[in-house]
């Protein structure tokens, strides 16, 4: 019986360990391999696809970026652009010239062209969800205009690695409202949703060169009734802005199925994570509501996820959202004591009445200008249906163009500031204003 174990346990373990040391016969180094941070596509001229790949060098992000990478893109990163048929096919063909071999598993982002976007991108974005490198946490970006040029004026300036500068960059919603989390996942479930239409970030590049060439022109201020741009009256291109950072990111592109339909600025994006349950906190301008000519800073954040309700009134969706916020105050221009107890619930008051217009400002929008449910209210009326062929026939993102919708906004300011109390400053006569 030994003898029986003994050469039974002579046999297993060598199997074991050459099973164990077998497994690294394909493996490749790091160093062999080169890996793109960013993919960009546009229109090709001959080509169907003109493929701009951002690529990390290695050595100089190691070295803290103090060495020039060939190509632009900065010292720690090389660009380069091939026209090819398609996006694997133009991979290959960069394989031959670039000293290593191409690993798509690092890409951060995905920018496809703003023309391109409007023609279609279902059978580019069906392609990338079949390669087994693209990671599903990507983001997903439309360049107004060209993505090559988009991809080309990044240059990571405060980071060394290019990987961590788009990492930081596409998460900034989380404290400025004006992008979202619109990852390749998301993004691919959208376009295939029969309750939700999807959506991408929106880039571009500055269009100012001096300080004195900045203009509002394009702001969106006057069409929400405004006297002056505030901070989210502005797209990514446009904002007010000089420096030598010249990639922009601000709002979202808008798609019915795979093709790109219209635009939403930085405000009415923010309004669209609101009403997500996806914002987090933002400092927010609102008009003073005693003292008009000024204005109120305050850091707002979202207290609870929003209250959705979707119904059928009138054959006709009816939507009714509630947004509960929660703010502290940052800074009282006019010096009026929106402390005191009386006067903070006009100031709560008039928060309320502005995030109401702002979130019945993008709903008005999606609803009768684009007619798409990038919000997924279909995921909540869907529960009515017991089954899926009830759904379909339903056809909800037909039905969604006629929607009716109630917005309501609970805010509370809980904290303000270091000041417990306001003074106004005292005119030159000595009185208080």
């Amino acid at each position: 019986m030994i003898i029986k174990l003994k050469l039974l346990l002579a046999i297993i373990i060598p199997c074991i360990i050459l099973s164990v040391l077998s497994g690294c016969f394909d493996a490749r180094e790091i160093d062999d391999l080169a890996y793109p941070m960013a993919i960009g596509l546009d229109k090709g001229d001959d080509n169907l696809l003109k493929i701009t790949l951002q690529l990390a060098v290695p050595v100089a992000i190691a070295g803290g970026g103090g060495e020039e990478a060939p190509g632009g893109g900065g010292g720690t990163s090389t660009i380069v652009t091939i026209e090819a048929p398609a996006i694997y096919s133009g991979i290959n063909m960069a394989n031959t010239f670039i000293s290593k071999q191409i690993n798509l598993s690092h890409a951060k982002v995905i920018v496809f062209s703003e023309e391109l976007a409007k023609e279609g991108i279902g059978k580019y974005i069906s392609a990338i969800a079949r390669g087994r490198e693209f990671r599903p946490s990507m983001f997903v970006m439309v360049a107004k205009g060209s993505a090559e040029e988009y991809i080309r004026a990044v240059e990571p300036a405060l980071e060394a690695n290019p990987a961590k500068y788009y990492e930081m960059k596409l998460r900034a919603f989380d404290y400025t409202g004006f992008t979202t989390d619109a990852t390749f996942t998301r993004f691919y479930h959208n376009i295939k949703s029969t309750a939700a239409q999807s959506y991408a970030i929106l880039a571009s590049v500055s269009k100012f060169d001096s300080s004195k060439d900045i203009d509002n022109d394009e702001s969106t201020y006057l069409e929400k009734g405004r006297d002056i741009p505030f901070e989210g009256d502005f797209k990514a291109g446009s904002m007010p802005k000089v420096g030598d950072i010249k990639s922009e990111v601000m709002g979202l592109a808008v798609f019915d199925g795979d093709k790109m339909v219209g635009e939403l600025d930085g405000g009415k994006t923010t309004s669209h994570l609101m009403v997500m349950g996806g914002f987090n906190y933002a400092f927010i301008t609102i008009p003073d509501p005693i003292k008009e000519g000024f204005y109120v800073l305050i850091n707002t954040s979202q207290r609870r996820n929003p209250e959705v309700e979707v119904s059928m009134v009138n054959n006709s969706p009816h939507i009714s959202v509630k947004v509960l916020l929660e703010g502290d105050i940052l800074s009282i221009q006019s010096g009026i004591n929106y402390e005191d107890v009386d006067k903070l619930k006009v100031l709560e008051d008039g928060a309320e009445e502005f995030f109401k217009e702002e979130i019945s400002h993008y709903l008005t929008k999606i609803i009768e200008e684009y007619g798409v449910d990038i919000c997924g209210f279909g995921n909540n009326m869907k529960r009515n249906f017991l089954t899926w062929r009830e759904w379909e026939n339903f056809n909800w993102l037909n039905k969604f163009k006629n929607s009716t919708f109630d917005v309501e906004v609970d805010l509370k300011i809980r904290r303000p500031g270091l000041m417990m109390r306001t003074m106004p400053v005292p005119d030159s006569k000595g009185d208080e204003d």
